[in-house]
């Protein structure tokens, strides 16, 4: 087994764990834990910065290309497969334009293909979430994801912590008990902690103001 080939599946045991954590015990919502886990690695190959431009320009076009394609009474995978047609000639023209003027990110059309594709792939969720859910909840679900995919990236991509799990694997047992843990918490998330705490003082400056 190659180190790649290892670094890459001790990352998936670290951001399926962060993914768990971050659903139960915050209560951020994700696309489920592969877009995170493809997303955390594809951006470990691209660098946050150029994943990040490239996942702007696959949210832009999956969302406009929905709001013209929804007018047309079409078959699921029809209207998908239109959507990635809109996405290949966006991403060409914009590698095109970045090529030529730079704007900073200069090393755009080195991107490893395979972790270009996997960002790209980030519109079939972001379609389906559209076509079933408010924008509130695309939205919300979209930004958890990529704050996970972020943090799950950060995490990856010291090279003390893949170090220090390759020189201990019985972390990975660790990272189990955590998720038993995760699976059987009952208590408040973070989030709603939040809300409760701001309903509370919302009531105290009701009472004081009475």
């Amino acid at each position: 087994m190659t180190e790649q080939t290892l670094q890459v599946l001790i990352a998936i045991t670290v951001i399926a764990t962060l993914v768990s954590v971050a659903r139960y015990f915050t209560g951020t919502k994700s696309y489920g834990i592969y877009v995170p886990i493809v997303l955390s690695i594809a951006y470990s190959y691209t660098g946050l910065r150029y994943g990040l431009v490239i996942t702007s320009i696959v949210i832009l076009v999956s969302t406009l290309s929905n709001s013209l394609l929804k007018k047309i009474r079409m078959h699921y995978l029809s209207r998908i497969a239109i959507n990635y047609c809109f996405l290949s000639i966006v991403l060409i023209l914009a590698i095109a334009v970045i090529n030529k003027y730079g704007f900073g990110l200069d090393r755009i059309s080195t991107i490893d293909p395979l972790a270009l594709v996997s960002i790209v792939a980030l519109s079939d969720f972001l379609t389906k979430q559209i076509v079933q859910k408010s924008f509130k909840a695309v939205f919300t679900t979209l930004l958890g994801t990529i704050l996970i995919a972020a943090i799950g990236w950060f995490i990856i991509t010291r090279k003390f912590v893949t170090i220090f799990i390759i020189n201990n694997p019985w972390l990975i047992f660790v990272f189990i008990l955590i998720n038993l843990i995760m699976g059987r918490y009952k208590g408040l998330r973070f989030n709603e902690l939040l809300r409760f705490k701001s309903v509370e003082q919302n009531k105290a400056d009701d009472s004081s103001v009475k």
